[in-house]
């Protein structure tokens, strides 16, 4: 079952809604690989401009030898948007097939609500933050991206 293809060509395949507990019993078949987070601040999502890619896309990354996909949600989130999450919730467990090479790997779905907003500070990933209200007009989001803010 896909859910959307990007433009890129990048395949949501499917979304599990399943406990953090039980990742590694899904995760068979394709390695888990990263850790993305829908943050919202006053109703609005959080989104970095990626500098790479040169898009929108919600923060997050690739997990570390010995990090947990939460840890690594935790550390992508501030590293890259210079904001934290007390309460951070597992949504559940996304699939994907990438491009160049059709890789299949999943990722770890997180979200929460900022309360203390800090001071972006521009770094070598994402070169700017917005808090976006999925109606004006910031420029190219990653389709997939913006699809998963509607798991928070």
């Amino acid at each position: 079952m896909t859910i959307l293809v990007s433009k890129k060509g990048n395949v949501f395949l499917d979304f599990l809604k399943i406990n953090e507990e039980e990742l590694n019993d899904y995760v068979t078949d394709a390695p888990l690989t990263h850790s993305l987070v829908v943050a919202k601040y006053q109703e609005k999502y959080l989104l970095m401009f990626n500098k790479w890619r040169q898009n929108w896309e919600l923060a997050g990354g690739i997990i570390d030898e010995g990090e947990t996909p939460r840890e690594c949600a935790i550390r992508e989130l501030l590293e890259e948007t210079n904001q934290s999450i007390k309460q951070l919730s597992f949504k559940g467990l996304m699939k994907f097939q990438l491009k160049p090479d059709d890789r299949i790997e999943y990722g770890a779905l997180y979200s929460g609500e900022i309360e203390d907003l800090n001071a972006f500070k521009e770094n070598e990933e994402a070169e700017q933050i917005v808090f976006w209200d999925r109606v004006s007009s910031i420029g190219y989001i990653d389709e997939i991206d913006e699809k998963l803010l509607e798991y928070y």
